[in-house]
């Protein structure tokens, strides 16, 4: 059972997808989460591992917020790791390499989407950011990125845009 979280250090943004059964209750789960935040706050841009609470935590932080990877201990840690890896290659890509706080929030939508295709009910579903942002942009393979318009990738931006210009 796996889990992932980005913490933005703020209550504006923090995603946490994860199976309901990991922590039985609404206030032990958030008291965990602001455990791993305060041991993992001097955190460095490259990958750690901390044993926390019975779990196991992989983090890594980007330029103003941090994304982990937590599962029961008894889990394989190179498993997580590429979880890791896989969540945060799906969020650079998204990102197109600017991995900042503002930037996922514009992009909320497409981050639900990856941790979607990523982490299913606590089972990983795939490790490979490349074609988790396929699935998540609806494209099939990665040579369909260049001419070929989807339709329905085009009626999304539209109805996006649309949504935009009402807004305003």
């Amino acid at each position: 059972m796996v889990r992932a979280l980005i913490n933005c250090k703020s209550p504006q943004l923090e995603l946490t997808h994860s199976c309901d059964s990991y922590r039985k209750s609404f206030q032990k789960q958030i008291a965990f989460e602001q455990a791993i935040i305060n041991k993992t706050n001097a955190a460095t841009s490259e990958l750690d591992v901390i044993v926390l609470e019975h779990s196991l935590v992989v983090y890594r932080n980007a330029v103003d917020f941090q994304v982990y990877a937590v599962a029961p201990k008894f889990e394989n840690e190179v498993i997580l790791a590429s979880v890791l890896q896989a969540l945060y290659g799906a969020l650079t890509t998204l990102t197109n390499g600017l991995m900042e706080k503002h930037i996922l929030l514009e992009h909320f939508d497409e981050c639900v989407l990856i941790f979607d295709e990523l982490i299913d009910d606590g089972f990983i579903l795939e490790t490979d950011p490349e074609i988790i942002c396929n699935r998540v942009s609806m494209q099939d393979s990665v040579g369909d990125l260049g001419s070929i318009d989807h339709p329905l990738t085009q009626a999304l931006a539209n109805a996006k845009e649309i949504s935009r210009h009402l807004l305003r």
